[in-house]
C-alpha cells in the first residue's frame, strides 16, 4: 500500500512539473487600453501562459501612459515582471490621434487609478524584446496588441530574432469587415502601416487575428457582472474599466455586448483549437487612400517577381468559437482566485 501511495505521489509530482514546464512563455506588447487590460489580466491568470514581460506602445493612449497603465496592471494582478517602454511614434508616418473617446483619457474607462510605485526598466522595448528572445531561443511568443512598431524596431536591431522566436501572434487588420479608422484599416495596422508590413512579411511563424475574428466575440453585461463577483480584484477592475468602452460601442449601435479584440488574440495563444485559420501571404498598404489595408494573397498570387515575390505564408484566423473564448477567459480569471 505504501509503495502504491509513493508511486501515486511521484506521478502527481511529475505531472505537475510537466504542466508547469508546458506553460508558454509570452512577451506582451501592449497599448492599454480597456481590451488590452483584459487581455493582460487574462494572460497573467492563465495557467497555460508564463508572462515574462510587458512592452508598451502608443495607440489607445500615448506611450508614457501606456507604460504607467502596464505598471498599474502589475499592481492589479500582483505580478512582478519587467516593463519596457517602447516607441512614441510610428517609423515613418504621423501618429494617429489618441482615441480617448473610446478608452477614456486614462485608458481605463475614466476610473482614474492612482499611479503605480513601480518603474519601467532602462532598456527600450526593442532592446528588451531582442534580449528576451535571444536569451530564450525557440521559447518566446510575442503577443502584439497594438501598432507593431516595437517589433519592427527589434527586427532591425537584431534580425536573428526571426529565427529564435517561437511565434508572433498579432491582433489587427480587417479583411471582409469595415475598419474602425478607415473603410479598409484597423487602428493597430494604420497606427504604423510600415511596421505592420515588415512584421507580417517576415519569414517567421506569425499569426494575425483580424477584426473579422475578434468581432465574433462579445463581452456582455452579464459576463462582466459574473466575473466581477467571483474574479476578485482583477474581475472588479475589468467590469469597472469596461463600462466606458461598452457605452462607446452602445452609442454606435452595438447593443448586444462589445467586441473583445485583444483578449481573443491571447485566447489563440492559449488554445488555438478554438479557431479556424488559413495560410496567406500578407502585405500592408503603406500609402494612399487605402493605407493600412491588409491584403492577404493565396500562393498563386505571389509566385511571380514583383511586390509579392518571396513573401512567406502567414496564418490568419477566420472563425472562432466565441463562447469558448469567453469561457476560457472567465475560467482563467476565476480559477486564479481559487489557486
Amino acid at each position: 500500500m505504501i509503495k502504491k501511495y509513493v508511486s501515486f505521489c511521484l506521478i502527481l509530482f511529475f505531472f505537475s512539473s510537466a504542466t508547469s514546464i508546458a506553460a508558454k512563455k509570452v512577451l506582451i506588447d501592449t497599448d492599454p487600453g480597456v481590451d488590452d487590460a483584459q487581455a493582460v489580466v487574462f494572460a497573467f491568470a492563465s495557467p497555460d501562459l508564463e508572462v515574462v514581460g510587458l512592452t508598451t506602445i502608443f495607440g489607445n493612449v500615448a506611450t508614457p501612459l501606456a507604460t504607467q497603465n502596464a505598471l498599474r496592471l502589475l499592481d492589479i494582478v500582483g505580478a512582478d515582471v519587467p516593463v519596457a517602454e517602447g516607441a512614441i511614434k510610428p517609423i515613418y508616418s504621423k501618429r494617429l490621434p489618441i482615441p480617448d473617446f473610446v478608452h477614456g483619457k486614462d485608458g481605463f474607462g475614466e476610473i482614474n487609478l492612482p499611479p503605480s510605485k513601480r518603474r519601467a526598466i532602462d532598456e527600450t522595448a526593442a532592446e528588451f524584446i531582442v534580449r528576451t528572445v535571444m536569451d530564450n531561443p525557440g521559447e518566446i511568443t510575442l503577443v502584439v496588441l497594438g501598432p507593431m512598431t516595437n517589433i519592427a524596431l527589434a527586427l532591425a536591431l537584431e534580425p536573428e530574432i526571426a529565427q529564435n522566436v517561437k511565434q508572433v501572434v498579432a491582433m489587427g487588420g480587417v479583411l471582409q469587415v469595415m475598419g474602425n479608422v478607415s473603410p479598409v484599416a484597423s487602428a493597430n495596422i494604420l497606427g504604423d502601416a510600415h511596421a505592420a508590413d515588415i512584421v507580417l512579411g517576415t519569414d517567421w511563424d506569425v499569426v494575425l487575428v483580424p477584426g473579422d475574428t475578434t468581432r465574433q466575440v462579445r463581452v456582455t453585461d452579464e459576463w462582466l457582472e459574473r466575473v466581477s463577483k467571483i474574479g476578485g480584484e482583477p474581475g472588479k477592475f475589468i467590469r469597472d474599466a469596461s463600462r466606458f468602452y461598452r457605452d462607446f460601442y452602445r452609442a454606435g449601435g452595438v447593443v448586444d455586448g462589445f467586441y473583445n479584440h485583444d483578449p481573443t488574440a491571447v485566447a489563440y495563444v492559449v488554445d488555438p483549437t478554438l479557431f479556424k485559420t488559413e495560410d496567406r501571404a500578407i502585405r500592408v498598404v503603406t500609402d494612399g487612400i487605402t493605407i493600412g489595408d491588409v491584403v492577404a494573397a493565396t500562393e498563386r498570387h505571389y509566385s511571380e517577381p514583383g511586390a509579392w515575390f518571396g513573401i512567406p505564408l502567414a496564418t490568419i484566423t477566420t472563425e472562432v468559437d466565441s463562447d469558448g473564448v469567453m469561457q476560457l477567459i472567465e475560467d482563467a480569471i476565476v480559477g486564479q482566485q481559487r489557486r
